[in-house]
């Protein structure tokens, strides 16, 4: 006899099997006790989450020869038909196969046939929303004033899709998506009853890749089993599902938070170069950082974080070091990856530039609590002693949506993003390079996401003999590598955009750490107003002498 999958093999024979639609089998359960069965239902909802297989246990529910009865005995021939898919009273319809006018026109003549030997003709049809215009228009009529002995259930994915018409005639039921921890505990079972050894961090991956279906579990199961031989391991999960390994999530979000720019793009291209999906680390990126936001606001419930206890425990630490405004300042730069790739950019470039502008956000601070301590003069001459200010500053009001993205700048010079119209009016004098250094970053901006997100950590001087220097603080070793491969498109930048013929060199700065010095893009009338309609603000500026103070994303 051939393999029977685990899907096919362990389909629930009953209601009391399906798996989290308590919701819809107990109501379809007492209609079939008081006998208060409609004539047409429709079950929405997800791939894998039961639809047809509670429609096939109604069918023996209503069939049964003990019946009507929600509990189908499963040893009486029309039971054992419908369980096998052969009972001539019950057919199951493939509407994305069958969808036109011509077959819903046999339908209707068959309909009027009684049942050959069962007590209802029951059609089942499967993704409804394919069916054509006019084939819902030709079932009209027959769903609305069926023959006593029909019953219509429809499954479908896209409700939406359904004309209202259709809608309107049936008893709808929205089946859920079922939850991680479900899954995790049947993954685990069905192993157990297979006679196999599955690390529950294994089965837990199993259930996150399903993605809240039981048909899409058994059948990961089923892959891993011919996989492993025996043991299920964490390892071999990973490997098998191409599933981002929640400890390399906990390591680059670590190297994030201690602003370890190598060391997150180390790991990144250690990640890339073993061929996995960079869509795939973005949207488990974008997760992961979506459990810590609810870690850091007091959810510990590990079925809501689809996290185990260790894994809880090491979120915990890991928030301690971080706040709110830092996560959803995270979640922001994970968003404009997906902008950036939809707009053309290469995904790896686009992941590079994320993941360098995450692990350069400085941590963030309560205003109050700054104000307090720089009102102090003991404190403030030790935050100002050989450094400018550069912690993140909360406002207690948001900016515009377009004025908080060009938030992530400096304050020291007061010039606006360079524009091509405007570079007729920019002086360009390389012996005057530290006043449009900005403007010239920003033109690289647009022509390369990548050689600009790297020229950024630069310090640039100009030593008289026509040569730009790029001098780069400790820990900025990664970012002189990568420019220094690409010295002749910044020469040609630099022609292009100052209209001399230098030459560039790079250096490093032994003696200086990386501030993480923004670029100076924002008019100086711009920053005016922020501050005039943000008090505490203005004060800090005060407190600080202006010059010191940078602003970085959405100020709330």
């Amino acid at each position: 006899m051939s393999y029977l999958a685990l899907a096919r093999r362990y389909r629930p024979d009953d209601f009391s099997g399906i798996l989290s639609q308590k919701h819809i089998t107990r109501t379809l359960a007492n209609a079939i006790s008081s006998g208060r069965i409609s004539h047409a239902y429709l079950f929405c909802g997800s791939r894998g989450t039961g639809k047809t297989t509670t429609a096939r246990v109604m069918a023996k529910s209503l069939n049964c020869e003990k019946g009507p009865t929600p509990t189908p005995c499963g040893e009486c021939i029309n039971c054992r038909e419908i369980k096998a898919g052969i009972s001539p009273d019950v057919f199951e319809i493939d509407a994305a196969s069958n969808r036109g006018i011509d077959d819903i026109r046999q339908l209707r003549e068959n309909v009027r046939y009684s049942p050959a030997s069962s007590r209802y003709k029951i059609y089942i049809i499967d993704e409804v929303h394919r069916l054509t215009n006019e084939a819902f228009d030709a079932l009209l009529k027959t769903l609305e004033e069926p023959p006593p002995h029909v019953i219509f259930i429809f499954a479908t994915t896209e409700p939406q899709s359904l004309p209202a018409t259709i809608l309107s005639r049936t008893q709808r039921f929205d089946f859920k998506r079922v939850p991680i921890s479900a899954l995790a505990e049947t993954v685990n079972d069905i192993a157990a009853k297979e006679g196999l050894e599955i690390d529950p961090r294994a089965a837990l991956m199993v259930a996150r890749k399903a993605d809240g279906s039981l048909r899409d579990a058994l059948s990961l199961l089923d892959q891993l089993i011919n996989f492993s031989q025996g043991m299920i391991t964490t390892e071999s999960a990973s490997e098998i599902l191409g599933l981002v390994k929640t400890d390399f999530l906990f390591k680059i979000i670590k190297a994030v938070i201690k602003h370890d720019t190598p060391a997150v793009l180390e790991m990144f291209n250690v990640y890339f170069d073993e061929g996995v999906d960079i869509d795939g680390l973005a949207d488990e990126l974008s997760i992961f950082l979506g459990k810590l936001l609810l870690v850091k606001n007091g959810v510990r419930e590990t079925s809501i974080l689809e996290m185990d206890i260790s894994e809880l425990e090491k979120a915990e630490l890991l928030v301690s070091e971080i706040d709110t405004s830092d996560i959803l300042r995270m979640l922001q730069i994970m968003a404009d990856f997906t902008v950036d790739k939809k707009s053309g950019v290469d995904p790896v470039v686009a992941m590079e530039v994320a993941l360098v502008r995450l692990s350069g956000l400085d941590k963030a601070v309560d205003i109050d609590e700054l104000l307090s301590n720089l009102s102090n003069p003991v404190n403030m001459t030790r935050a100002l002693s050989g450094h400018s200010v550069s912690k993140v500053v909360k406002a207690t009001k948001s900016t515009s949506a377009e004025e908080g993205r060009s938030m992530d700048v400096g304050r020291k010079s007061g010039q606006a993003p360079f524009t091509r119209s405007q570079s007729t009016a920019i002086e360009h004098k390389l012996d005057n390079i530290a006043n449009w250094w900005s403007n010239f970053l920003s033109f690289v901006k647009s022509k390369s996401l990548a050689v600009w997100s790297h020229l950024q950590y630069a310090k640039v001087s100009y030593n008289g003999s026509n040569l730009v220097d790029l001098g780069f603080p400790l820990g900025n070793e990664f970012h002189m590598k990568f420019l220094t491969g690409r010295r002749s498109f910044i020469i040609d930048c630099l022609k292009e955009f100052s209209g001399a013929n230098p030459g560039v060199s790079f250096t490093r700065l032994e003696n200086e750490n990386n501030d993480l010095t923004d670029i100076p893009n924002i008019p100086k009338q711009s920053i005016e107003e922020f501050l005039n309609q943000h008090p505490k603000m203005k004060k800090l500026h005060d407190l600080i002498d202006g010059d010191d103070i940078r602003f970085r994303g959405n100020m709330q």
